[in-house]
């Protein structure tokens, strides 16, 4: 876009139309400062605070869009996600870097949070059982890990475990339980259809 031609025009609306400019990007700049106070506002309440990476404004965003997901699934369900679950409902649609460390911090593989056509990649094809499947993670209660992908446990309660809702100081969550491919698939592709709806 070529710039105006101000030649054949008249001191005053010269003034008027430089008066306009500075007003706009005055008003533009209070706008970007709004924001960014907005989101350093949010980021203290998503499960990636400031002791983490800063997130970009659309990641955090997309996270916070997450964990509200998550938080009404919790009181819907009034029952809680196993840490994998929960990391799941957490990195979608987010970036490899935002996923390895909500991976880090709920204590999961990273590679368990890939899309089904990566984690097929880390699978060993001579590998016939599920207990010779390289992403197998131990668990001292592996029977409470459920193919389904809403949040349930045999421990569920009204209230979720503090690591799930306060981001601020997150205790440690177990490691997660064996999970076999068929299983992985299942509960990422169930995890798309929820956010589409």
């Amino acid at each position: 876009m070529r710039p105006m031609d101000t030649s054949n025009f008249a001191p005053a609306e010269l003034n008027k139309r430089k008066i306009r400019r500075v007003k706009a990007n005055g008003r533009e700049r209070a706008r970007m400062h709004g924001l960014n106070d907005a989101l350093d506002n949010l980021r203290e309440y998503i499960p990636i605070t400031t002791q983490h990476q800063k997130l970009s404004k659309i990641e955090t965003l997309r996270l916070a869009r997450n964990y509200i997901d998550a938080l009404q699934r919790m009181l819907r369900t009034n029952e809680q996600p196993t840490p994998l679950q929960y990391a799941h409902t957490l990195a979608n649609g987010l970036s490899q870097t935002t996923t390895n460390m909500l991976a880090n911090l709920l204590q999961v593989q990273p590679r368990l949070l890939l899309p089904p056509s990566q984690f097929d990649m880390f699978s060993d094809p001579t590998s016939s059982s599920s207990t010779q499947h390289p992403l197998h993670l131990h668990h001292s209660h592996p029977q409470q890990h459920s193919s389904s992908s809403s949040f349930s446990s045999p421990t569920s309660s009204c209230s979720p475990p503090q690591y799930y809702y306060s981001p601020n100081q997150p205790s440690a969550a177990p490691l997660q339980a064996s999970l076999d491919l068929a299983q992985y698939q299942q509960m990422y592709h169930s995890n798309e259809y929820n956010f589409s709806q």
